[in-house]
Order: structure tokens, then C-alpha cells, then sequence
């Protein structure tokens, strides 16, 4: 995918909607690698028999997921409306219609006082040659999908070999726990360690959950692919049917962390001449 409307036409949203989806990615990253972090430092504290040391990591144990949480419910505001800019774009761009001036005005908003970096887009963004109308609007959808089931597979498959080696590496620390000999220090650093390979499990976790998330996008965004697929060939079609296509492909898009854009960049191209050679709609 790369522009077929340029950014006068829809009045730079879509260097806002980079910008956004660039947050919530931002922020969703940060927050894997606080997590990868946490990990890391649970395990240091495993080995050490020096109670400060344990107990320090206990409070960290604490005190990460907070921020996880915080910093990940941040990029989902970025990412929704991210996701608000993507979905006019869609509509203008398949059916032809104007972006209503206060829904506009509303979304740019978002964008005050920063400086938006150029998106970086490969013009066209979308391969249709059909005319604007619904199934112009089924087409690019369409392509949109075939994108984000590609691109969304990989990432579950990265994120389950990363659930893998955590739980691993949590388990193997909670095998090789040795505790001092002293009563009063056993106390201190048993409890300390009890935070720490709960919170190396709970992290394990984490990575099986946001893989899966990635897995259900996949799914989604395949079975919309298929319908999207049928529809633009649909001389009949109706404008419930695409609509209802393309607004469950926008829910499953919000229920999951965005798709990196350094992913998309390295695919990029190879998915763009797969797609554009095998699935196109002929005029």
C-alpha cells in the first residue's frame, strides 16, 4: 500500500494519523521492553542473596506494572484516534466523499501545536482502479486487510517464541532459587523472591496475551480479506454489507496493539507486488 490522494486533499490527516499511530506504537513498545526489563532485573534478584538487593527488585516488582498499565492505556487513546483518521481517510478515499468541515476540524485537533513529520507513504497508497462507490470501498478495505493479516501473523509468531523463552527463563530461575540461612533474612528474601517469580510468570504472560491479540487481528483481518474480496466484484452489492465489513475490521484493528511500522516498512514492498499481481480487480 503507499497514497492515492495526497495530503491536500484530506488536509493532512494522514501525516496526524502516522503521527498517532507512531505514539501508540511508541508506547506499546516502551512498555514490552519495561516488561523484558522487569524480567531481567526478577531474575538478577533470584541469584543475589543480598536482602536490600531482593527486596529492591520486590518493590520494582511492584512498581513497573503500574507504569505498563499507565503507558498502555495512553497508546489506546493514540491508537483510537489514529484509528479515527484511518477510517475517514478509507471512506473519502472509496466513496469520494468530502470529510465533514466540523469532523475535520475536530480530528486536526489532535495534531495541535506538533510539527507532523511527512507519513511515509508509497503513492498509490491504494491499487484500485475502480470508481469511488462501495465497491471501490471493498476493494481498498480489501487491500488493507491482506496487509494487516500478513504483517499481524508475523508479529503473534514473534511474540509466542518470546512467551516461550520467558516462561522458561521463570522457570529455570524458580528451580535454582537458594535461600540464605539465617530465619530473619529467609523471611525477607523468600518473600522478595515470591513477588519476583510471580511477576517473571506474569510477564511470561504478557507476551502469550498480546500474541494472541496479534493472532485474533490475523484472523479478522483474513476472514474481512475474503469478504472484501467477494463484495468488489459484487455489481449488487449493498452499502450495509460493506460498511458492516469494514466497521468490524476497525474494531478488531483497536482490540490490538498496532502493527510496528518498521514491520510494515520491511515488508512493505514485497506484500505490494505480491498483492498487486495476484489480487486486483480488472477494469
Amino acid at each position: 500500500m503507499g497514497s492515492s490522494m495526497n495530503s491536500s486533499e484530506h488536509q493532512g490527516l494522514p501525516h496526524l494519523r502516522n503521527h498517532l499511530f507512531l505514539r501508540a506504537e511508541h508506547l506499546w513498545e516502551f512498555s514490552i521492553l519495561l516488561a523484558v526489563g522487569m524480567l531481567a532485573v526478577t531474575i538478577v534478584g533470584l541469584w543475589v542473596n543480598k536482602p536490600f538487593i531482593v527486596s529492591t527488585v520486590g518493590l520494582v516488582a511492584l512498581v513497573f506494572p503500574v507504569a505498563v498499565s499507565w503507558m498502555r492505556e495512553a497508546a489506546n487513546v493514540a491508537q483510537l484516534r489514529a484509528d479515527k483518521c484511518r477510517r475517514l481517510i478509507l471512506l473519502s478515499d472509496g466513496l469520494g466523499h468530502e470529510i465533514a468541515p466540523a469532523e475535520l476540524a475536530e480530528v486536526r485537533a489532535w495534531g495541535l501545536g506538533v510539527k507532523l513529520d511527512q507519513a511515509p507513504f508509497v503513492k498509490p497508497y491504494y491499487s484500485s482502479t475502480l470508481p469511488f462507490g462501495f465497491q471501490r470501498l471493498a476493494d481498498i478495505s480489501a487491500e488493507a486487510a491482506f496487509f494487516t493479516e500478513q504483517l499481524a501473523g508475523r508479529m503473534a509468531t514473534a511474540l509466542k517464541s518470546a512467551f516461550y523463552v520467558a516462561l522458561v527463563a521463570a522457570i529455570v530461575a524458580l528451580a535454582l532459587i537458594d535461600f540464605p540461612g539465617s530465619a530473619v533474612q529467609s523471611s525477607i528474601v523468600l518473600g522478595a523472591k515470591s513477588v519476583a517469580i510471580f511477576l517473571a510468570f506474569l510477564i511470561s504472560g504478557d507476551f502469550l496475551l498480546i500474541a494472541n491479540k496479534y493472532s485474533d487481528l490475523r484472523d479478522a483481518a483474513q476472514r474481512a480479506y475474503q469478504r472484501c474480496a467477494r463484495l468488489r466484484t459484487d455489481g449488487n452489492v449493498s452499502a450495509g454489507e460493506v460498511r458492516a465489513v469494514v466497521e468490524d475490521h476497525g474494531v478488531s484493528l483497536t482490540h490490538c496493539p498496532p502493527v510496528p511500522s518498521w514491520l510494515y516498512s520491511y515488508y512493505r514492498d514485497e506484500l505490494n507486488s505480491i498483492y498487486r499481481q495476484s489480487h486486483h480487480v480488472d477494469k
